[in-house]
C-alpha cells in the first residue's frame, strides 16, 4: 500500500502532455528572457508545455520553494543555496557576464576587487552582486534603464549590468560617452532549477537543453 500511495504521489507530481509547468523568471531581465527561450524550447522537445511568471526575484524563489511555482528560471548556485527543496538542472541557461559601465575609465582587471572606492547603481534581487559588492555604497533598481539614467545623472560612478545587455548596448550607441570596461568582472553560469518534486525531469531537462543550445 505504501508502494502504491508513492507512485500515486509521484504521477501527480510529475507534469503531463497539456500540463504546464510553471516557472518564474525575475521581471524586466533581458538576460531571464533569453534564459527563458532556451528552456521553453527544451520543454517543447519533451513533449511539454511551460509558461513563465516574472517576478521579484526573493518572492519568486519562495514560491518555487514552496511549490506553489513549477521551477526558476536563470538563477545561480549562490542565489539557490538556502533553498534546500530546489534541484538544480545541470546544462546552464545563459551565462551571465557583470560588467561595469561609466562615463569614465576604471581599471577592472582586479575583478570585483575593482570597485572598491567607488559608488555603484545594481539592479535588485540579483544575489551574486549583492555578496560581491558587500560594504561598497549601492543604489538598487528595478529595472535596467532606471539605474542606466541614475548613471547618466551622476547619483553612481558605475553601473553594473550585462556583458550584452541590451539597454547598455543602446545607451552606448545614442551617448558614446558611455563606456564598457573590460573584462567583465565574471562570468557565472545560471541554471533552471525546479522544485523536488520534479528531480525526475533534471536529467532529461539537461539533455534536452544541450540539445537545443547545439541546434
Amino acid at each position: 500500500m505504501k508502494v502504491l500511495a508513492a507512485l500515486l504521489c509521484a504521477l501527480l507530481a510529475a507534469p503531463v502532455r497539456g500540463q504546464d509547468l510553471q516557472l518564474y523568471l525575475i521581471a524586466n531581465t533581458p538576460a531571464h528572457v533569453e534564459a527563458w527561450n532556451v528552456v521553453r524550447a527544451a520543454v517543447r522537445l519533451m513533449g511539454l508545455g511551460a509558461q513563465a511568471h516574472p517576478l521579484p526575484a526573493e518572492r519568486g524563489m519562495l514560491m518555487v520553494s514552496r511549490g506553489e511555482l513549477d521551477g526558476a528560471i536563470g538563477r545561480t548556485t549562490l542565489a539557490a543555496h538556502d533553498y534546500p527543496d530546489l534541484v538544480m538542472v545541470a546544462e546552464p541557461v545563459f551565462h551571465y557576464a557583470p560588467t561595469a559601465y561609466a562615463y569614465r575609465t576604471f581599471d577592472v582587471s582586479k575583478g570585483w576587487h575593482s570597485l572598491r572606492g567607488h559608488t555603484l547603481c545594481v539592479r535588485r534581487g540579483y544575489t551574486l552582486t549583492d555578496k560581491r559588492t558587500r560594504g561598497i555604497p549601492v543604489q538598487r533598481f528595478n529595472d535596467d534603464p532606471s539605474l542606466l539614467k541614475m548613471l547618466q545623472r551622476g547619483g553612481c560612478n558605475i553601473a553594473l549590468l550585462d556583458r550584452r545587455n541590451p539597454a547598455a548596448q543602446a545607451a552606448m550607441a545614442s551617448e558614446p560617452r558611455l563606456l564598457q570596461l573590460l573584462p567583465p568582472l565574471e562570468e557565472m553560469p545560471l541554471y533552471l532549477f525546479l522544485h523536488k518534486r520534479h528531480a525526475a525531469l533534471a536529467p532529461r531537462l539537461a539533455e534536452a537543453l544541450k540539445q537545443v543550445k547545439a541546434q
